[in-house]
């Protein structure tokens, strides 16, 4: 008997969920050497709150903060400051620990659908393609790099988990039948603890039950009084839904939500919900944080229409895509539900963020394509999958860079979203804050300028010209100092633009002319 049997076996299981987990961790690393920034961490991380004490843990177990019933992850920062302090680098680290074990857990994941769509050689390879896929895309990153929204990667942990132990349930092992879904129910509690956007995870489990598990028929005219025994073993999970979504709502009620909008503003969300996610997805360029208001609904309905419409046309095409291709559909419809305008809070109708969890299906069929692929075409099929997901992890890479601190944040947020009404005050604040006063004012002038009837930034911005006492010289050198940056940045009319206003301060600066006269010219 080979003593060492067992022990290859098990490295062999292990190899998978390790190089999804170890992948992800490189490519995830420089995000260790980034602070904290100005929108939640501060106020996350100086709470009364944040020791581990019995009156501590109560609190944060009884009440609403931020407008969230979160306290799963309020818990998991107060065991970082337990740990660290307040040293950025301890709550990055465990931030990407859990996004690298999401990576394993759902290339495990991957590998129990690929398998039950018809066993290959090739399944092992296609999960970790799309374990990759979803860990690499640079839509994690805002839920990665940013850790106030230490709730979506321990959301996420858990969430997965809860999909494992039930897949389990039904095959054979420890966790067959009762204790999976024992297993499965304990784990969706500790995901809801963590965050409210699990709440649809009992419609996901249907939505199993039709593909890949084929317990229920796809139409629900079929499904009869014999399906009872499957609607019975999900009551479980439809109590702690129906529970937390009560909580949710009334967190949100106290943090301000605005609830009741119109109908057509409510489809206009949810068509330029799919633009977003599905054009991001596709095209990942142009991140940061978003502050729309309501556009023409003409716009973002159709263009949503047209998204879902090519997909709906390729599912009718073709007979062996139609299951995948709606269930990631529909998997994505269910897991946006909570975010789609029904009742809502601040000002960002899409977020990065929300795609944590709602792109799995997504990464899924993409590894499921991969393995369609390699059947016939194997050379192919690992040249795409290199190609692309290494595209993935540069753009990550740069992704994080942008979240390195407030000032970069907000200027790549004032870049990609000029009319944003948080940008440039958010931007101003970092840059007082690291004693860059000068850079403040401006952009608080520009913020004005696009916004003059905000007189709580005009007052602001009035006391701290009094309070520094600059002159019309230093305006002329903040000017030029941002043109110089917008040339490097290979933005050359935004540098004209600050050029031309440094002269307007020092018109007899013969440097600044010919600065200007290098932007006109789109000059490096």
């Amino acid at each position: 008997m080979d003593p060492f049997r067992h022990l290859r076996s098990g490295l062999r299981r292990a190899a998978l969920p390790l190089f999804a987990a170890a992948v992800t961790g490189l490519v995830s690393l420089p995000s260790l050497r980034n602070g904290f920034v100005n929108v939640d961490d501060p106020e996350f991380l100086i709470r009364p709150f944040r020791d581990l004490g019995a009156a501590s843990i109560r609190g944060v177990f009884s009440g609403f903060y931020f407008s969230n019933y979160a306290p799963l992850s309020l818990l998991s920062l107060s065991f970082d400051f337990a740990l660290w302090g307040l040293n950025p680098f301890g709550y990055h680290l465990t931030n990407l620990l859990l996004h690298a074990a999401n990576a394993a857990l759902f290339a495990l994941l991957c590998l129990e659908f690929l398998s039950l769509a018809g066993a290959s050689e090739n399944d092992k390879p296609a999960a970790a393609a799309a374990a990759l896929f979803f860990s690499l895309h640079p839509l994690r990153v805002q839920s990665v790099a940013w850790v106030a929204e230490r709730r979506d990667v321990l959301c996420g942990f858990f969430f997965l988990l809860t999909l494992l132990f039930w897949m389990s349930s039904f095959r054979p092992g420890r966790l067959k039948g009762a204790r999976g879904r024992t297993a499965a129910i304990a784990a969706f509690f500790f995901a809801l603890l963590s965050k409210a956007a699990v709440i649809p995870l009992p419609f996901v489990l249907i939505l199993l039950d039709i593909w890949p598990l084929r317990r229920l028929p796809a139409s629900p005219r079929r499904w009869g009084a014999s399906s009872w025994a499957l609607w019975k073993e999900k009551l479980p999970f439809l109590a702690l839904s129906a529970m937390f979504a009560a909580l949710a709502v009334a967190a949100q009620s106290r943090g301000g939500a605005v609830a009741g909008a119109a109908a057509f503003q409510r489809l206009n969300q949810i068509g330029l919900s799919f633009v977003f996610y599905l054009g991001k997805l596709l095209w990942p360029a142009r991140l940061a944080f978003y502050e729309w208001h309501w556009p023409p609904i003409r716009t973002a309905v159709f263009l949503g229409a047209a998204a879902t419409a090519a997909l709906l046309a390729a599912a009718v095409r073709s007979r062996r895509l139609r299951a995948p291709l709606l269930g990631a559909l529909a998997y994505q419809t269910l897991m946006l539900a909570p975010v789609l305008g029904f009742v809502t809070i601040g000002h960002e109708l899409v977020a990065d963020r929300y795609s944590y969890l709602s792109g799995l299906g997504w990464a899924l069929l993409f590894g499921a394509g991969l393995r369609e692929l390699a059947r016939r075409r194997r050379p192919a099929a690992a040249l795409l999958a290199c190609a692309l997901l290494t595209a993935l992890a540069v753009t990550t890479r740069a992704q994080i860079a942008v979240w390195r601190d407030s000032v970069s944040l907000w200027k790549q947020t004032a870049r990609v979203d000029p009319d944003s009404l948080a940008a440039r005050p958010n931007l101003a604040g970092a840059l007082i804050q690291s004693g860059r006063t000068g850079e403040a004012i401006l952009y608080l002038e520009e913020h004005v300028r696009l916004n003059p009837g905000d007189a709580g930034v005009r007052s602001a911005l009035e006391e701290l010209i009094s309070r520094t006492g600059t002159t019309e010289r230093d305006h002329a050198g903040f000017h030029e100092q941002l043109g110089l940056e917008f040339l490097a940045q290979g933005e050359p009319g935004k540098a004209a633009w600050h050029f031309e206003r440094a002269l307007r301060y020092d018109p007899d600066s013969a440097r600044l002319r010919e600065e200007l006269e290098r932007a006109r010219r789109g000059a490096p």
